[in-house]
């Protein structure tokens, strides 16, 4: 938890500093470019007040024209001292109050932000304070600082929102002064299910117990002072105000590139820290007494009645999570904080862009160190790698306790099969986000990509973009899961997380080994190799020892299947779907490859490229979702992808004078009959996969009574 924040907060300062440097204002570049003008001929004018020397002489006499040589050490002075007389003076360095000022926005921004966050949320939502004793409804003020006092935290104010009628509640406020915000069906539920309620403000209050409370309010203001200071660089760049206008608007369009990952990164972190608020209202108390089965059985009806009210998806960008996971965590707690494929695509991929948007600007930063004394000239070079280890190491640890997490999860007594199938999953989502961060921006602004290249740990082993990742993902997992392992079986929970973290972190600082002081990169790899190979050669003799995690809950669907999306269409109609969804594909699959090896022209040809990318992603993915729901769902975001995809390729084409208007309207058309064809073809796989199923759950026998407050898990095909 507290790994994602550092990681969110490293990201953003990291594209902060990336603003400051071609931030000049168009002063500056006036400045700059009459001085440059001017200096040519003012030193020729001082080179001809100079007397000639001998060997000025002796060129006079052989050729009619003169070329002075250049000027003697001895008159340095005075050469600058005409300059300054005879030209404007060039403008200083800004660079580093600019930095200084970027920074400074963001921190001190975001740091108002968090501190009037509780004020502004009492006004806007017009919220009522409920006061023990006395008041409006007293008695559940009273309620609720009694279950605080219970929990072992603080609540210095509790609030009735009169305006919301749901069964709801909610934690905020900031540092010391911590609030609980009550919905008013909460009043109803207070008199009808006492125990009901009671759970739901454990929960609550479980995340003032895990200080995710703070943390939350702090990225998300810290979240609103990156969205003003980017808001107000764009609007620099358009309105001409910077000497690099340009580059600031492409360096514009990748940082929102990487807000919308931040985005969902946050979301994530989101969803994290309501798994692990679930479990401690299930666990109940300071000291996690027991499991409370009845709690779980009342956290487990709201969950299932406040899903049916809001018809929530669940889906990565949402800030809770789904249903399902929900249900499975209450059963399992150690799956609060398993390392799901999206977060693993998320860290790596917001890694790698922020490093990468970072080494771009490395030599500036270089320069600025030179002039305030903090580097010497010859440390100069063109990539300065140790400033991609303030974002590596919070990744690792990252990667480290999460999958340290998932080891505890899917490695119970079934463990084998599925906790190989999950770390797989796992190398190839870690895989995915290393390959979007550098293709999101794979050029530099300064120096050469090459030399970036050959600073990575497999550069000796192959100049492969695109292998280089791939060995770094599976190793990374591979070598995490290993040690996890060992740590799983020898160790408790949280000190097993820490060395988890801990391990994590060495073995992403080994991903840049010129980031290390040269003396220290043997004994680095040492330590990630022999770690991981000692762990794999006592792995066989732990696996016997007590205290191994128990079998994971797998997650059932709770809609029924009842494969009403099988495709009207037959016979060479479907096969022309299919053969057109397959085209898309191919053409996706050479998008990525294209992102991999060449940067995009413009950043609306760099949108067009990932939409189609997006669309064929999450198609696959509705052809494999579990219900009808989530299919219709999943078809709807793949439509709106590849619709963002062309019409950024729409104003690509009419932007164009060779092409105009009437080629955009025949690939919209197009971009529509793919959009067809693609739903047929999953609504096809998607209608065989639960007719596989539904053959399946026949020859299963009858399910076995469940526990009282349990509903019955529907089976593929069945119906409602």
């Amino acid at each position: 938890m507290f790994a994602r924040a550092l990681l969110f907060c490293a990201a953003l300062a990291a594209a902060a500093v990336t603003i400051a440097f071609p931030a000049t204002t168009s002063q500056e570049k006036a400045k700059s470019e009459a001085y440059s003008l001017c200096w040519p001929g003012a030193l020729r004018s001082f080179q001809l007040t100079l007397p000639m020397s001998p060997r000025e002489r002796e060129i006079l006499r052989q050729a009619p024209v003169w070329p002075p040589q250049p000027v003697p050490d001895g008159h340095g002075p005075a050469l600058k001292r005409y300059l300054e007389e005879h030209c404007p003076q060039p403008a200083e360095p800004r660079d580093e109050s600019r930095v200084g000022l970027a920074l400074g926005i963001l921190g001190v921004g975001g740091f108002v932000l968090y501190w009037l966050s509780p004020y502004r949320q009492i006004l806007f939502r017009r919220l009522l304070r409920l006061r023990p004793g006395s008041g409006y409804r007293p008695d559940l003020a009273d309620a609720v600082l009694r279950l605080a006092g219970d929990a072992g935290v603080t609540v210095h104010g509790v609030w009735l929102n009169a305006d919301d009628y749901t069964k709801n509640a909610v934690a905020f406020g900031h540092w010391r002064r911590r609030h609980i915000e009550l919905a008013s069906g909460m009043e109803k539920l207070f008199d009808e299910d006492r125990g009901t309620f009671e759970v739901v403000v454990r929960h609550e209050l479980g995340h003032i117990r895990h200080r995710d409370l703070d943390l939350t309010h702090g990225i998300t203001a810290l979240w609103g002072a990156f969205l003003v200071l980017l808001a107000v660089v764009f609007c620099f760049a358009v309105f001409g105000d910077a000497g690099e206008g340009a580059y600031l608007l492409r360096l514009s369009f990748h940082l929102a590139l990487l807000a919308c990952l931040l985005y969902a990164a946050r979301n994530a972190f989101l969803q994290s820290r309501e798994l692990h608020a679930d479990a401690f209202a299930v666990r109940g108390g300071p000291t996690g007494t027991g499991r409370g089965d009845e709690r779980r059985r009342r956290l487990d009806t709201f969950f299932v009645d406040l899903a049916a009210g809001r018809g929530g998806s669940g889906l990565p960008f949402a800030t809770h999570p789904a249903l399902q996971r929900r249900r499975a965590v209450l059963r399992h707690p150690d799956l609060a904080g398993e390392l799901g494929v999206w977060d693993a695509a998320l860290t790596g991929c917001v890694a790698l862009l922020a490093v990468n948007l970072l080494l771009g600007d490395s030599f500036n930063i270089m320069l600025s160190g030179l002039r305030l004394g903090f580097l010497e000239l010859k440390t100069l070079r063109p990539v300065y790698t140790w400033l991609a280890l303030p974002l590596l190491l919070p990744a690792g640890a990252v990667l480290g306790t999460g999958i340290r997490h998932t080891v505890a999860a899917w490695g119970g007594a079934r463990g084998g099969r599925d906790l190989v199938g999950r770390l797989a999953l796992l190398a190839l989502g870690l895989f995915v986000g290393l390959c979007a961060g550098c293709a999101l921006h794979p050029s530099q602004t300064f120096g050469d990509r090459s030399v970036q290249l050959r600073s990575t740990w497999w550069s000796p082993v192959t100049d492969a973009l695109g292998l280089g990742l791939a060995l770094t993902a599976a190793l990374t997992v591979l070598a995490l899961a290993l040690f996890a392992l060992a740590c799983v079986a020898v160790c408790g929970p949280r000190v097993a997380s820490w060395w988890a973290g801990a391990y994590g972190v060495l073995v992403t600082a080994a991903w840049f080994p010129t980031a290390l002081p040269g003396v220290g990169v043997p004994y680095v790899r040492t330590v990630v190799v022999g770690v991981a190979l000692l762990s794999g050669v006592v792995l066989p003799f732990l696996r016997g020892r007590p205290g191994q995690p128990p079998v994971p809950v797998l997650l059932i669907p709770e809609e029924s299947v009842t494969r009403t999306e099988a495709p009207a269409v037959r016979g060479p109609r479907l096969l022309l779907a299919h053969a057109v969804t397959a085209a898309t594909t191919v053409g996706a699959a050479a998008a990525v490859a294209r992102l991999l090896v060449k940067t995009p022209e413009t950043p609306l040809a760099l949108v067009a490229a990932l939409g189609l990318v997006c669309y064929v992603a999450v198609l696959v993915g509705a052809a494999a979702a579990p219900h009808d729901a989530e299919f219709r769902r999943r078809v709807r975001y793949a439509v709106v992808c590849l619709a963002v995809g062309a019409g950024a390729c729409f104003l690509l084409i009419t932007g164009s004078r060779l092409l105009g208007l009437m080629p955009g309207v025949l690939l919209c058309v197009a971009a529509a009959g793919v959009a067809v064809a693609g739903r047929i073809s999953a609504a096809a796989v998607y209608a065989v996969r639960h007719h596989r199923a539904a053959a399946t759950a026949s020859r299963v026998p009858a399910p076995q009574p469940h526990e009282p407050g349990e509903r019955t898990r529907r089976t593929a095909g069945r119906h409602r």
